[in-house]
């Protein structure tokens, strides 16, 4: 006679998690299910953990009872309200905090708890996990709450620090892979990111990309460097650069790399159905857009009597290498080739020809319907190029059945 299957303790199912990579809102939204189906009195409980996100210092995932499901929330370590809450305490500590709310005694040393005890709590405890060392916010943040009279018992919060490791083991192995994918997406690109951690991390591995090359560069940096205090020169040059590169991003091109005070992006024709006219024309696009962006910038910081930067930028159509080089140790994803040296010299010319953009007849060729956009420049020298190219600039903005 077999024997019926034992029912899945929360142990057993925190350990499932972690193995099958569960998102994170979800193991969080499952623990605090099971925990209020097993009579443990949760009415709320909050884990936060680090992001490293540039932007972000932490995400935080909230269950409420009476709500249903998780919420999620960013969490900003420099933000005043994080610095008087629970968790910047713990984060600098250590260990565990309880405040049991329905007690007259119990100090409000915490803006938080006053909310907690408007919305009815009668308990509340925060215990920090460390993932090594704490004191660089890697761990996992845990407040809990209920409402229930008297509080919780100390074997129900025996209970729950005893599967805390569980949880914070299970949501730290939900988290690396995000993480690690965030990071590269950020560092790398999307698709770049993507094919690292797909597993395309072997030196010399390439793959021919026909593509848009949109290589822009800012004008004066030099000079500019020359005079500007260096926390001044880094504040200006991020505004720069967020001008340059988001128009990219929206019209669907991928940055590559910064290159000192210039991007490389391309606009993957395989992005655009395989097709070379809107590629181009999405490319226009962002070129325009950057160029907008950066004359209001200069509009700003000429009126305040500050100086400014233009912006240059090279657009060239070709196939190109797309993979990763350097060494054994030490390897670049991006792309190679003539198309790519040719954008670069393209956009030297830019000062030259008193042009900001600059095109290529290759691009120019496969402009079709967007041809009216552009004006030639006649034929002239690249360095490095044996015979003249034909070049192209904007011209003023018409309609196609102008052109």
């Amino acid at each position: 006679m077999s024997k019926a299957p034992m029912a899945e303790t929360i142990e057993q199912w925190l350990v499932a998690q972690g193995l099958d990579g569960g998102r994170v809102i979800e193991i969080m939204d499952g623990f605090c299910e099971r925990l209020a189906e097993g009579g443990f009195p949760l009415a709320r409980g909050l884990i936060g953990l680090r992001t490293l996100h540039p932007q972000l210092g932490a995400v935080g995932f909230l269950w409420q009872r009476d709500d249903g499901g998780v919420e999620t929330e960013h969490i900003d370590h420099q933000d005043g309200e994080f610095a008087k809450s629970p968790f910047a305490q713990l984060k600098r500590l250590g260990g565990t905090l309880r405040r049991r709310l329905s007690d007259p005694s119990c100090p409000r040393d915490f803006p938080v708890l006053a909310e907690l005890v408007e919305a009815g709590m009668t308990d509340y405890f925060c215990a920090v996990v460390p993932f090594g060392d704490m004191a660089e916010g890697n761990g996992l943040m845990t407040s809990w709450a209920t409402d229930r009279r008297g509080g919780f018992a100390e074997p129900e919060i025996e209970r729950l620090v005893d599967l805390l490791s569980l949880l914070a083991l299970a949501v730290k192995a939900s988290a690396a892979p995000r993480v690690s994918r965030s990071l590269l997406s950020i560092y790398l690109g999307h698709d770049a990111g993507d094919r690292v951690l797909s597993g395309t991390i072997q030196r010399g591995s390439m793959q021919s990309v026909s593509a848009v090359l949109y290589y822009a560069d800012l004008a004066g940096f030099t000079g500019f460097a020359d005079k500007a205090e260096s926390a001044a020169l880094m504040a200006a040059l991020d505004v720069y650069l967020e001008a340059m590169a988001v128009p990219v991003e929206l019209s669907g091109g991928q940055i590559l790399k910064y290159i000192g005070d210039g991007l490389l992006a391309t606009f993957a024709l395989a992005d655009f159905d395989g097709e070379a006219e809107p590629a181009v024309a999405a490319a226009l696009d962002a070129a325009e857009d950057a160029l907008a962006r950066v004359a209001t910038i200069n509009a700003e910081r000429q009126a305040a009597g500050e100086p400014f930067m233009d912006l240059d930028i090279a657009l060239h159509l070709g196939d190109v290498l797309y993979g990763n080089v350097g060494t054994d140790e030490r390897l670049d994803f991006t792309v190679i080739g003539p198309a790519v040296n040719e954008a670069s010299r393209i956009e030297a010319l830019c000062g030259t020809l008193d042009q900001r953009v600059l095109v290529s007849a290759a691009l120019a060729e496969a402009a079709g319907g967007e041809r009216y956009r552009l004006k030639s420049l006649g034929r002239q020298r690249l360095r490095g190029v044996t015979e003249p190219q034909e070049l192209f600039g904007l011209a003023a903005r018409a309609s196609p059945t102008d052109a």
